[in-house]
Parts: C-alpha cells; structure tokens; sequence
C-alpha cells in the first residue's frame, strides 16, 4: 500500500513547530518591530509609533554601527585565517603521529571548547590585567615594559586571541574527524608512488579536507558576526568601545537606551550582512564547482 504524503509531514511537523515558534516567529517580530520609532509629543515620554523603513534609513547613517560592522570584519579577515590555519596544523599532526598519547593530545587541544565564553573571558580578563598580568610580570623581570592588553588599540585582536583560543580545538575536532574518514588505500597508494611526508599532505589530505575547511569556514564566518560575550565581560576591564562588535551594540541600544525598534533594525541588518557574507563566501569558493 503506498503512504499517504501526509506521513513525512507528521514525522516533521515536531522540528517545524518548535522551528515556528521559536526561530520564525521571533524573526518576524523583530522585523515588525523594526518599522516602529519612538516618537515624543510635548512633555510626555516617547512612544513608538510606525516609521516605516525610517529605523533602516538611521541604521546606514549610524557610524557607531557602520563603525561595529568594520570592526568585526577586521577582526574576521585576520582570526578566521589564523584559527583555521593552527586547527588544520593540529589535526594534520594528530592524525600523522599515532600514538598513546594521542587521545591525551586530543583532549588537550579540545578542552578550552568545553569552558563557557563567559568563564573564558573573566580567566582572559586577569590574563590580560595591566598590573597583575604575568605576562606582564615576565617581561617586568626581563626588562620590559608592562603592555595594557585591554587598552582600546589593542582590544579587538585581545577579544581575537579568546576567540582563537575557545574554538580552534572544535575545530581540529572536525577536521581531523573528516581525516579519519579517509580511505587508507588511498594513502598506501599514495606511498607506492613515492608520496609521503609533505606531499602526502599536500596532495592527498588537503584536497580531501576541502569540504570540510569550507564547512568550518561558513562556520565561523557567522560565529565571528556573533561576537558578543568576550567583550560584554571584558567592558567592566578596561576600555571596550561600545561598538567594538555589532553585537554588542545593538545589545547597547535596546538595554541601556531602551529603544529595542532600532535594536531589532539592527538585528535585522546584521543576519542579513552575515547571510550575504556566506553566499559571498561560497561563491568566491567554489568557483562553479560542487562542494
């Protein structure tokens, strides 16, 4: 007896619902709310009254957010890079050196994944303290001059290191996951014509881990545009701009100046930067191809 159509719907209709409610649903508020301003007549407080598009006209106008966008951009062309070029080294090592100590080593490089942004932050935060910072108190004892890491010239690639540091392991993770999953007639072949070392890297691994870094990559492309808890918990440290990331600027706006229409303007803008960001991303990379 053949199915009825309506059968994978109701195997579905679980995932859509909660995809509804709670993805769909907030997207579409946020999009309403964005077409409200507040509005003050006389003495009275402001009101939100309906603006349109006037949120979206003051957004591309606003250089606190045009400014926030080309932090995180800065930030994204030189974290990304680095983050992917140590978590492909370390997957490649992992998987070239077999060993007793490679579920040790694994564990290690994973570890910093496992502590909340938040923790990671405060543990930076003292890390990165002009007066009891041990790097600090390492070059004091060498000679050097004591380096404020939290100054405002340095902030953003300080907020870059945590980042590095929390996600680089989950990273490797995945890359060496996909190295795992290489044939190993492959690289038996590979050997008898004289490949090893280096070039059974470079012409047999890499091309093999294509797939997958671009995986990663759209990945933390959009986890870069997400940036939010490392400078919110490194504010009260030292000098972090108020719109040292996107994030954190809208977060700004709805919560201390309490006009949440913008704030939802401005969440709006930024998923549709980050989406168009990836598609740009994708079509630089895959060149016509499949990836």
């Amino acid at each position: 007896m053949k199915p009825s159509p309506a059968v994978p719907w109701l195997f579905l209709s679980p995932f859509l619902a909660l995809f509804t409610l709670f993805y769909l649903a907030p997207v579409g508020y946020a999009g309403y709310l964005s077409l409200f301003i507040k509005k003050r007549a006389g003495f009275g407080p402001a009101k939100d009254v309906f603006g349109g598009f006037a949120n979206y006209a003051r957004a591309f106008q606003d250089q606190d957010f045009l400014g926030s966008l080309g932090n995180i951009l800065k930030f994204g062309v030189v974290q990304v890079p680095l983050m992917m070029l140590i978590a492909t080294a370390l997957a490649l090592i992992l998987d070239s050196h077999k060993g007793r100590l490679q579920g040790v080593f694994r564990t290690a490089f994973y570890l910093p994944y496992t502590i909340p942004s938040v923790i990671a932050g405060l543990l930076w935060g003292y890390l990165y303290a002009k007066n009891v910072s041990p790097f600090n108190q390492i070059s004091a004892a060498l000679g050097g001059v004591k380096t404020d890491f939290l100054d405002s010239s340095l902030i953003l690639w300080s907020i870059a290191n945590i980042v590095t540091w929390t996600w680089t392991g989950y990273n490797m993770i995945t890359l060496y996951a996909a190295l795992q999953n290489v044939p190993t007639d492959l690289y038996e072949a590979a050997r008898i014509d004289g490949a090893d070392g280096w070039k059974l890297t470079r012409f047999i691994k890499l091309p093999l881990l294509k797939p997958s870094l671009l995986l990663v990559l759209i990945f933390s492309i959009i986890g870069t545009m997400q940036v939010f808890a490392e400078p919110f918990v490194l504010r009260p440290l030292g000098y972090v701009p108020d719109n040292i990331t996107p994030n954190t600027y809208l977060y700004l706006v709805a919560s201390r100046d309490g006009n949440f229409s913008y704030a939802a303007t401005l969440a709006i803008l930024l998923a549709g930067f980050t989406f168009l960001s990836s598609v740009a991303f994708l079509r630089f990379t895959r060149r016509g191809g499949e990836l």
